[in-house]
């Protein structure tokens, strides 16, 4: 076997293909490294501590689906393989270097090092950033800011624009809640005050959420129109040219916001910063995943912007003995619009299920 291994990598050099392209053909021997799963251990944390690269944890799911039905849930006492041939790890052994925590009580205790270490973070977040914002030319996508819900005074903006009604004609009358404006179908709008309503203006329609007490109400997108005729009495025709969830008539309408973002200027890893939490949650989801909408307590006032990342995190609950573990990141979020009621933001990486309202949000990385 471990001949054969040999051959088969020397034909690959030979063929002038790198042998790191198979990291798993070259560290996979006949008897694979097992680690034993200890409390507050997560499938990102062990690829982290023991592969080096927290995203190669699906290569620890593949090898252990006999074992993990979900890989959101390990437990305790599970003996998963690894993708190495090194010694067996247990859970008396750490599965990531020790460092002297500098609040470690004076007998000596030592803590294993995470994200949440300062030190740690200003290495740690640098290439998780490039790896999420790589593929964009900016840290923030467009399409992300104008489907992003943001906060604002209670009763949304007070600028009176409105969807008024369909232009087309139809054979059976329908009530407003019956149908839902369709892609590129004309319809009437009343014209936002401040606005000129030129031929060619774009409004984005609205519906009003949830309303957070001492801090506002939540405006949700819910698509974009675009004028066809130049407003007469403040009224002109348009279409209906882009949807991010149901239009209908009745909904409101006002001035479209552009994003002002530098191209090719991603958000730098920082230590520590603000803290916040999040307090309300797109759609009501059961299980908030990747690209989830939500928006926090904190404001424009608080000087986050468009890019800025955050770190969702839960904290653990006291262990046996009075020890208190730091808390985790479940995610990590991106700010893609601020207003002076509220920042909102996506969802780019989940690491844990339970993103909740009310849990905190950390800023760990910020625009230049």
């Amino acid at each position: 076997m471990h001949r054969l291994k040999i051959q088969v990598l020397a034909v690959l050099c030979l063929a002038g293909v790198p042998v790191l392209a198979f990291p798993l053909l070259a560290q996979q021997g006949d008897a694979a490294s097992t680690y034993t799963v200890k409390k507050g251990d997560t499938l990102w944390d062990i690829a982290r501590s023991l592969l080096g690269d927290a995203f190669l944890w699906p290569e620890i799911y593949r090898l252990n689906t006999g074992t993990i039905e979900d890989p959101h849930w390990i437990y305790p006492g599970e003996t998963l393989r690894m993708p190495g041939a090194g010694p067996a790890v247990s859970s008396s052994q750490p599965a990531s270097p020790m460092v002297e925590g500098s609040d470690a009580p004076s007998r000596g205790r030592t803590f294993r090092t995470t994200v949440f270490n300062p030190e740690m973070s200003k290495s740690a977040r640098a290439p998780r950033a490039s790896l999420i914002l790589r593929s964009r030319g900016a840290a923030v996508r467009p399409g992300d800011f104008l489907a992003s819900p943001f906060m604002w005074a209670n009763g949304g903006p007070g600028d009176h624009g409105r969807i008024d009604l369909s232009a087309e004609s139809h054979g059976i009358p329908m009530t407003l809640e019956q149908r839902p404006l369709q892609y590129q179908e004309p319809l009437f709008v009343t014209i936002p005050t401040g606005m000129q309503g030129n031929v060619g203006e774009r409004l984005l329609t609205y519906r009003l959420g949830a309303t957070v007490v001492g801090q506002g109400q939540v405006v949700i997108p819910t698509g974009i129109v675009r004028l066809i005729t130049a407003s007469a009495d403040g009224v002109a025709q348009a279409h209906l040219i882009q949807q991010f969830e149901e239009v209908y008539t009745g909904q409101g309408a006002t001035a479209l916001d552009t994003l002002n973002i530098p191209a090719n200027t991603f958000p730098q890893p920082m230590a520590s910063g603000l803290a916040t939490s999040v307090v309300w949650l797109y759609g009501d989801p059961v299980l908030p995943a990747r690209g989830q909408y939500i928006v926090l307590a904190a404001s424009s006032r608080d000087g986050l912007v468009p890019g800025d990342q955050l770190s969702l995190r839960r904290p653990h609950s006291s262990e046996a003995g009075g020890v208190v573990r730091s808390d985790e990141e479940v995610a990590v979020a991106q700010v893609t619009r601020v207003t002076r009621w509220g920042v909102s933001a996506m969802v780019l990486e989940q690491q844990q299920v339970g993103i909740v309202e009310g849990m905190r949000a950390i800023v760990t990385a910020k625009m230049p």
